[in-house]
């Protein structure tokens, strides 16, 4: 029961602290971010780099993703730059996967306490806002290793194990898993953290590792499905957009994972936790590579699916009128 306790305790650290660092590096350096979103995304090609870069900053795809619904529903950003912006966020949130591969639990003490200095005595805002960023690091990685210490313990719970196996073994079983977990955490990135940290125990195994993924790609499309409800049809498109992108990527490579041996090439790597790594940066801008010459397809896919939900929602909405 302890175990447990500890195991709920690092999980709830990790994802205060992820958000605590997002929610810091937003509003630090969010009016730059937006400005960069809305001018930055002239091209293609210039879209999907800045939806990179500033979701490797924020450390959030689902932030980023709202945003750009924000800003299509403003009028601010057209749905070709937003398609960009969606494709490229989806590469840039591997950064916190990286992050966690190299491990900088040694440091999170240090980022804990000059973090939590900072914001308590700094009376300026953005060295305030800079503190928030390192307390949110070092929380992240405390949680990180207090998951770690619980999951070496419960490697010797038979109920446990029985648990993980029956949730993560199988290539069906593993997307399903990988997609509720997102669905409930709404973050992608701390799903995949948590995932590195069960195979860093070797609860896991890698091949099942990869499906998990897979299904954490897919359960992230929900914030912005969520974020773009009773919004404008374009808003709705960049949703849509979303949703068309993760499922058609994650489909992709689930058939291409049938005949190339994944698994046993990211074996290579010694820890566990750089295989997950590795696998989600290749997996994310193999899926955007692939795309890309499918760009307009997805916009138009996207308008398609909102138009006919439109007169569906119309013709329930008749009917309910008639009763």
């Amino acid at each position: 029961m302890v175990h447990i306790l500890n195991l709920l305790c690092g999980i709830g650290l990790f994802l205060y602290g992820m958000t605590v660092m997002s929610e810091g590096t937003e509003k630090a350096f969010g009016d730059k971010l937006k400005r960069i979103l809305s001018v930055m995304t002239k091209t293609k090609t210039k879209s999907i780099l800045t939806g990179t870069a500033v979701t490797g900053v924020v450390q959030s795809s689902s932030v980023v993703t709202v945003m750009t619904v924000g800003f299509v529903e403003a009028g601010l950003m057209n749905l070709t730059q937003a398609t960009g912006i969606v494709l490229g966020a989806n590469i840039g949130t591997t950064v916190t996967s990286l992050l966690i591969a190299f491990n900088f639990s040694s440091v999170a003490p240090l980022a804990i306490f000059v973090g939590g200095m900072m914001k308590l005595i700094c009376k300026k805002e953005k060295l305030s806002r800079i503190g928030e960023i390192l307390l949110g690091f070092g929380l992240l990685f405390l949680g990180l290793n207090t998951m770690g210490n619980a999951f070496s313990h419960l490697k010797d719970n038979q109920a446990f194990l029985n648990f993980i196996v029956e949730s993560c073994d199988g290539k069906l079983r593993g997307i399903l898993t990988g997609i509720i977990m997102t669905a409930i955490i709404q973050s992608s990135s701390a799903t995949v953290g948590i995932l590195q940290s069960l195979c860093a125990q070797g609860l896991v195994s890698t091949e099942s590792a990869i499906y998990i993924v897979l299904g954490q790609n897919i359960g992230t499309v929900f914030t912005a499905m969520i974020s773009a409800t009773g919004k404008s049809k374009g808003a709705k498109q960049v949703g849509m957009i979303h949703l068309v992108f993760n499922v058609v990527g994650s489909v992709i490579v689930a058939i291409l994972c049938e005949f190339i041996p994944v698994a046993g090439l990211l074996k290579n790597l010694e820890s566990p936790s750089i295989r997950v790594s590795i696998f989600h940066i290749v997996f994310n801008v193999i899926t955007v590579i692939m795309i890309i010459p499918f760009y307009d397809w997805m916009i138009d896919v996207s308008e398609k699916m909102v138009n006919f939900r439109i007169i569906r929602t119309g013709k329930t909405a008749k009917k309910k009128g008639t009763l």
